[in-house]
């Protein structure tokens, strides 16, 4: 999970939930909701526990949406499903809007505002964005 790509659709994901009504992402579970673990993320992270994974994972939002975020939006916990544990996360909505720093492959820094429509975290077009604003944070 804790390669760069899986990074980027967690901290995507978490943005997306907090800019909408809030939600709750599942890392262990696949697209078909067939449980499968968390050992492959354990291993990239060298290690088989589900503590370094949390510390790992908290300091990635620390580092993407800061500290107070992470302890007032965000609550992490290890579930099971069909006696396999996995990772529940589940976010409040946001009071104002969070733009998240992405970095292309070619080392480009820019910024995204990111929402959920139906079970899909997208990108919201610049055109569309303060219409969204206004109307979600109003």
């Amino acid at each position: 999970m804790f390669n760069r790509k899986l990074e980027d659709v967690v901290v995507k994901s978490i943005a997306a939930f907090t800019n909408g009504q809030g939600g709750t992402l599942l890392i262990g579970i696949n697209d078909e909701g067939t449980p499968l673990g968390l050992e492959r993320d354990y291993a990239t992270l060298d290690c088989s526990d589900r503590d370094k994974f949390e510390v790992h994972l908290r300091n990635l939002l620390k580092q993407n949406f800061g500290e107070a975020f992470v302890t007032t939006k965000v609550r992490i916990s290890f579930p099971l499903a069909e006696g396999i544990e996995i990772c529940q996360i589940d976010i409040s909505q946001a009071q104002q809007p969070i733009v998240v720093k992405a970095t292309d492959k070619h080392g480009q820094v820019s910024e995204k505002f990111y929402v959920r429509s139906g079970n899909s975290s997208l990108e919201m077009p610049m055109s569309e964005m303060h219409s969204y604003i206004s109307e979600r944070f109003s």
